[in-house]
């Protein structure tokens, strides 16, 4: 089993596109857990909508590559397309942050708004 840890974001009508990926997510993964949403406003210029975040845990025994996958199909199913980034306007953004022991992507990883929500999980335990 290894622990996964997931990223969702979406500042198109964010509330309804986070709470949608999140039932997704719980329909592939039984035993997700997410954090509360932050908002956070992106540094670049072209992305000017302020973007709703939230943070899943959960544990599975598929490799990463099918994990990809399935995080990859949920966003094709809300609508997302290859050109939305570049309008700035995201339906649903599902990045996989974390496989195991393994931190896949250090960058999103290290965000300020991401370390912040990882502490929510520590709350949640205790």
């Amino acid at each position: 089993m290894f622990k996964i840890l997931v990223s969702l974001g979406s500042n198109i009508y964010s509330k309804q596109n986070i709470d949608k990926a999140r039932r997704m997510l719980a329909h592939y993964f039984p035993d997700v857990i997410f954090t509360p949403a932050v908002i956070t406003i992106e540094d670049s210029e072209e992305k000017t909508f302020p973007f709703r975040n939230v943070l899943a845990v959960f544990n599975s025994e598929l490799p990463h590559e099918e994990i990809i996958q399935k995080l990859k199909s949920i966003e094709y199913a809300m609508g997302r397309q290859p050109k939305d980034k570049e309008s700035g306007k995201v339906i649903i953004d599902i990045d996989l942050l974390q496989y195991g022991d393994e931190i896949l992507r250090p960058e999103d990883y290290e965000k300020e708004y991401v370390q912040a929500l990882l502490t929510q999980f520590v709350n949640q335990n205790e």
